[in-house]
């Protein structure tokens, strides 16, 4: 059959990858921005507010020559640096263009040099860690330098006696080398290197190259002068010893008529080089021609006249990540002669010519390994020409000639850490996950597991061996959530375990009724302080943790370390209130300087997850709050949080919504109830946006209305021609019944409503991507997609303010004492840097940039507040800036 050519918990990550439609990566300010700041806001000076922990840090490490000096890598929040011993830190993004940091080195012998690995790929500091600087090439399009999630736990590590010397595990499963301090690389270790094959020809490699179950390559071609009355069009080939689930060879003659073969899987079994014959009666009428056309198929001839051939396709049909390989040699006919003699007529030589067409899961050429997973890069500080790595194709790799070279130890075929004993480099140990902790006296020739007091659910991850004593090592992993540390004083004969944390309930407020030892959750990284031993750090889930006696206690070490993924921001009166991903909702009376959690104050499993909206209406003095809520685990996949007491008591109410997982045409991986408006005039009448459609006889989302201050809903029975909403819900606060709604994909743009949601009138078409809506209190419209829009009659007619490319205006905010000032923020929906602060004095006509020092250049929230004349940003770190 021929076949034409043709995104801590999960949800945290999901905007990495929504949709490749919204991530180009242009970087261009709106029209009329001017070329440089006014010296009025040459540089803004943004304050950091928010709280510390309750995500996931990822990547940790000590200086190795400065002592108290600690960098921490978190998921989607850059880097963090401290100089007291993790007491305090505070972000260091200069320069990063991606913020999902998955490891950290520091260069020995050239202190001021550090290097951070990335999704985006490798940065270099040569100012202690104080900004970056991309290495060119490292991105996962190019060498695939980078380091990732679950992938990378040491990628990066300088040769210790010479800083020019940097090593390298990738993702995609090679080891680097460079020798002249990261600027160029060269492959030194790949799984899978084919020996020189002398087959030669034209390689297909079919599969574990995209998603597709299918793939093929094509070729036209006409039989060769002289060849006549051919009986056989044959193909020289090779298989890889697989066994697909299906493989066709097609054909195609001058008229149209379309043939193939029954299926021909068992080609790619062997493996010898071998001519295979193709008769007329080897081929059928492709059923396809059947089904379209069976008029044309019923006068048709039953066997293709091979005369008459000019293309052929050999496809193959399987499972995606399963990979099957064809050399081909040569195409040609089996036909008489000029001299009447019957022989191979070329048609093809693929020696000579290599062309073809591709479709589908299919590659090209010589061979591209799978690769694997290259997950840490360690070198020894006694003997610097012993390296090792960890993989989980070849268990651990070891080179005894500075990279040059390597040999696979026998060892568990997943190895995720390995460390040498500072002394005596003959002696090494090595993480295995599930396979435990393993130890080596004669440099990996033999190996021993040394689990003696560890569970046996413990999964190993990282190891350290103290560098004043080797007998004195320390270990991290996990048991799915619950995290541990083992430490030993015996070279690993016997482990004692340490997994209580004091918890620092000021930097990190979070779940305060977890007492006041919480649990390790997760670890990611240890580090140990070189210049004291003793001093060990733990970066992890939630709560990141500091020994200074050698893991037998940890207290909770964060402060200044943001990584909170806010969802909103609200003021009222001395207090503000901030929604945020997997933390609920906190508040703070004194302007952000501190954080007091409302909800949850412990782990609930109907309760803890996800708040996406607030609303907080001032009664008599009182704070009422509303905030929308998906639960990780809970029973209620969409749920709203009341409280009438400023936070003291709430309740949660489902009543009317929807009770099952949304998941067609959302924005995310579920509908989640991101969009919230309370009435102005009547604070009872509230409208919710859950993005989502019907499917089997479900009422999916769209927009739910309340009568009774959000505790019971009602669904609209009339809905806007999308239902993919982010933020976009709004009510004009000069006529109530006035409800605008911004939805994005298919029938997105802007809804009006004139009559409190009973019907819709599609107003703005130009932009089917909008994501935030903004009435202002004399009743213009502002609406965040592609670009910026604006209208001043009700939403009937829009003008566009910015002229983007390849970003998305998200944050919008507008001064409700000057209308003529105007935020805006520009983001990109991966996770790389790529986003910017506007700011508008003259109602969109001319644009500032005003992202200045801001460590997180892409807030999807801008809210000011009028009464401390402060711009708040918020999305991946909190913000400040007084105007």
């Amino acid at each position: 059959m021929i076949i034409s050519p043709m995104p801590l918990r999960l949800s945290r990550l999901v905007r990495r990858w929504l949709t490749a439609t919204l991530c180009a990566a242009a970087l261009q300010s709106p029209a009329g921005a001017q070329n440089s700041p006014t010296a009025e806001n040459a540089t803004p000076a943004w304050t950091p507010v928010g709280w510390s922990g309750g995500g996931y840090y990822f990547s940790a490490a000590f200086h190795p020559t400065r002592d108290g000096v600690l960098f921490l890598g978190m998921d989607v929040a850059g880097v963090a640096k401290s100089t007291d011993h993790g007491k305090t830190f505070r972000v260091v993004n200069k320069g990063l263009v991606d913020y999902g940091m998955y490891s950290l080195a520091v260069d020995v012998k050239n202190p001021d040099i550090a290097y951070a690995g990335t999704e985006g790929g490798l940065h270099k500091s040569t100012d202690g860690g104080e900004s970056w600087r991309f290495i060119p090439r490292t991105g996962k399009k190019d060498l695939h330098i980078t380091s990732e999630r679950n992938k990378s736990i040491r990628s990066v590590a300088p040769d210790p006696s010479d800083g020019n010397i940097v090593y390298a595990a990738s993702p995609g499963g090679k080891i680097y080398k460079s020798t002249d301090g990261a600027a160029t690389w060269r492959v030194v270790y790949q799984k899978g290197a084919e020996p020189a094959d002398d087959f030669g020809g034209l390689r297909v490699q079919y599969g574990k190259v995209n998603g597709a179950y299918f793939g093929g390559v094509w070729l036209s071609f006409q039989p060769p002068a002289g060849a006549t009355q051919p009986t056989g069009l044959g193909l020289r080939l090779k298989g890889d010893g697989t066994s697909p689930e299906q493989a066709y060879l097609s054909v195609r003659t001058r008229d149209g008529l379309i043939y193939r073969t029954r299926n021909i899987a068992e080609l790619f079994a062997d493996a010898t080089p071998r001519d295979v014959v193709f008769a007329a009666q080897d081929f059928s009428l492709d059923p396809e021609v059947a089904k379209k056309s069976p008029e044309k198929a019923a006068a048709a001839p039953k066997q293709p006249d091979l005369a008459a051939l000019v293309r052929m396709d050999l496809s193959r049909v399987s499972k995606p990540d399963e990979a099957s390989v064809l050399q081909l040699g040569r195409l040609f006919f089996v036909a008489k002669g000029a001299d009447g003699k019957t022989g191979q007529h070329v048609a093809r030589d693929f020696d000579a010519d290599k062309r073809a067409q591709t479709y589908g899961n299919i590659r090209l050429g010589n061979r591209q390994p799978d690769g694997g997973v290259a997950y840490s890069v360690v070198v020894s500080t006694k003997n610097p020409k012993l390296v090792l790595a960890g993989t989980d194709y070849a268990g651990l790799l070891l080179s005894e000639d500075k990279g040059e070279t390597w040999r696979v130890l026998p060892t568990p075929p997943k190895a995720l850490h390995a460390a040498f004993d500072p002394s005596n480099p003959d002696i090494i140990y090595g993480t295995f996950g599930a396979d435990g902790v393993h130890k080596s006296v004669d440099r990996g020739a033999t190996w021993t597991k040394i689990v003696n007091g560890m569970s046996a659910k413990f999964s190993a991850r990282e190891i350290v061996v103290s560098p004043a004593n080797p007998q004195e090592l320390g270990v991290i992993g996990a048991d799915g959530w619950n995290g541990g540390f083992y430490y030993s004083v015996d070279g690993g004969a016997t482990w004692t375990r340490s997994a209580k944390i004091k918890a620092d309930y000021v930097a990190n407020p979070t779940l305060p009724k977890d007492g006041a030892l919480a649990n390790l959750s997760v670890p990611t990284n240890l580090t140990i302080n070189p210049r004291n031993p003793k001093e060990l750090y733990i970066s992890a889930n939630w709560r990141p943790a500091y020994s200074a006696d050698g893991g037998r206690s940890w207290e909770e070490r964060v402060a200044g370390a943001d990584i909170t993924v806010q969802t909103d921001i609200r003021f009222s009166g001395d207090r503000v209130y901030v929604s945020a991903m997997d933390e609920g909702t906190l508040m703070s009376e004194d302007q952000g300087k501190t954080w007091k959690a409302l909800w949850p104050i412990k782990y609930d499993r109907e309760l803890s997850g996800h708040n996406w909206r607030l609303a907080v209406t001032n009664i008599n003095g009182v704070d009422r709050i509303i905030a929308t809520s998906s639960p990780w685990d809970g029973k209620n996949t969409q749920q709203v949080i009341i409280s009438e007491d400023g936070g003291k008591t709430f309740k949660v109410t489902t009543e009317g919504l929807p009770t099952y997982r949304i998941t067609a045409n959302t924005m995310w991986d579920r509908g989640y109830p991101r969009a919230l408006a309370v009435d102005p005039l009547n604070p009872r009448i509230v409208y919710l946006g859950i993005d989502g459609d019907p499917t089997d006889g479900k009422q999916g989302g769209g927009i739910f209305k309340s009568t009774d201050g959000g505790y019971t809903w009602k669904q609209l029975p009339n809905q806007p021609g999308s239902r993919r909403v982010y933020y976009g819900l709004a009510i004009d606060p000069t006529n109530p019944r006035r409800i605008i709604w911004g939805a994005s994909g298919k029938g997105g743009g802007v809804y009006v409503s004139e009559d409190g949601g009973d019907s819709w009138t599609h107003t703005l078409k130009q932009d089917a991507w909008i994501f935030n809506v903004h009435a202002t209190a004399d009743g213009e419209l502002y609406v965040g997609g592609k670009d910026l829009w604006r209208s001043a009659d009700q939403g009937k007619t829009w003008k566009k303010l910015t002229s983007l490319t390849g970003r998305s205006v998200v944050g919008i905010e507008v001064d409700p004492r000057d209308p003529k000032t105007i935020w805006i923020s520009a983001v990109t929906w991966d996770g790389s840097s790529n986003g910017d602060v506007y700011k508008s004095t003259d109602g969109g006509a001319t644009w500032t940039d005003f992202t200045g020092d801001l460590m997180h250049r892409k807030p999807q929230l801008l809210r000011f507040n009028p009464k401390t004349n402060e711009l708040w940003s918020g999305q991946t770190m909190l913000h400040k800036l007084r105007q």
